[in-house]
């Protein structure tokens, strides 16, 4: 279950000299951005760092790279601030166990940036930072809501849904249980039909050829040693999807395949949350695309909505033109007591 997204709660008016702001944070498995903002949800200040996702790097590592991130925005700015909420949308927090893990990293980084930066001021006016799953602020920056669904396609995979308050997901389990149709599955798998087209267990790939060139490696059983090294990880699976991607586009056969597997498995996972979450047919509902492989591929786009179509035809799904960010943003202005359009 997730926590819950906490009310707005009212202003109260900033010390001379120091501006009303709010930040937002999205942590993902490869990046984190995060967007310090006034009380209107203009974007002042900007930071991109390494990923925070709590279940891969560890609570303590997520503490000194959102300090770094709050620190970075903070001195963009030039003058005294008053930090009145702050939100941060974590890869990662799952369960309700990883919440306060979360929530004590988070104030740890706020206490690390009151001593090094004395122009920040933090007058929240909630009791504590709101840490949530980073498929909350994907919703709320694509639907402008938070009644529908979400389905993340980055380096892992999540669908999660909202209906009046009520939640539920499906997918989100991570490298070793899960994330189909994620970065990390598609790079998985092509690294396999790789393998497999060597072994001639399965067809001739042009994957064999542009993971080679990218890896630097001159044959395929050279790709034992370099996913075998200490610095292979998540990431640098998930950084050859865009090859499956390209390689689909181009017509290739294996790599059509992948997609469209990764089509299905994303389409099911969102009509789980749906059904779990009952929606009324007879309504539309948003389903939200976020996630860098989305814009990335028309072939898995195509494919997830034919499928959802069948199952679903009440949904409607969309790229999200948003980052997810802003939709952190969002909510930190409702717990700043400021109004944030499309989520009052």
């Amino acid at each position: 279950m997730e926590p819950d997204v906490r009310a707005g709660t009212p202003h109260v008016a900033s010390p001379p000299g120091g501006i009303d702001v709010v930040i937002g944070v999205d942590g993902g498995g490869t990046k984190t951005v995060a967007v310090l903002a006034d009380e209107s949800g203009s974007e002042l200040a900007r930071a991109t760092g390494q990923g925070t996702n709590l279940q891969t790097v560890g609570g303590t590592v997520v503490a000194e790279r959102i300090a770094g991130l709050f620190g970075s925005v903070a001195r963009q700015i030039g003058r005294p601030i008053v930090v009145r909420a702050v939100t941060v949308s974590l890869a990662g927090v799952d369960r309700p166990v990883d919440v306060p893990v979360a929530t004590r990293a988070i104030s740890s980084a706020m206490a690390a940036v009151a001593v090094a930066e004395p122009t920040v001021s933090w007058a929240l006016t909630t009791l504590s930072p709101s840490v949530t799953n980073d498929a909350v602020a994907a919703l709320a920056a694509g639907a402008r809501a938070l009644d529908g669904v979400v389905v993340i396609a980055g380096t892992g995979s999540i669908a999660f849904g909202i209906r009046a308050g009520e939640r539920a997901r499906a997918g989100g389990w991570g490298s070793i249980l899960g994330d189909e149709g994620s970065g990390y599955s598609l790079g998985y798998e092509a690294l396999r039909a790789v393998a497999r087209a060597h072994d001639r267990r399965a067809p001739e790939t042009g994957l064999t050829r542009a993971i080679l060139a990218h890896l630097a490696a001159a044959t395929p059983p050279d790709l034992i040693g370099i996913v075998s090294a200490p610095d292979w990880g998540v990431a640098q699976t998930a950084s050859l999807a865009p090859l499956v991607v390209h390689a689909a586009e181009e017509g290739d056969a294996v790599a059509r395949a992948l997609v469209d597997n990764a089509a299905t498995e994303l389409a099911t996972a969102v009509l789980a949350v749906i059904g779990a979450l009952a929606f009324d047919p007879a309504i539309p509902i948003p389903v939200v695309q976020a996630g860098g492989l989305w814009p990335a591929s028309p072939l898995l786009r195509q494919g997830f909505a034919t499928r959802l179509k069948t199952g679903a035809p009440f949904a409607l799904p969309s790229v999200s033109e948003e980052e997810p960010v802003r939709g952190a943003v969002w909510l930190a202005m409702r717990d700043a007591g400021f109004v944030p359009g499309g989520l009052a």
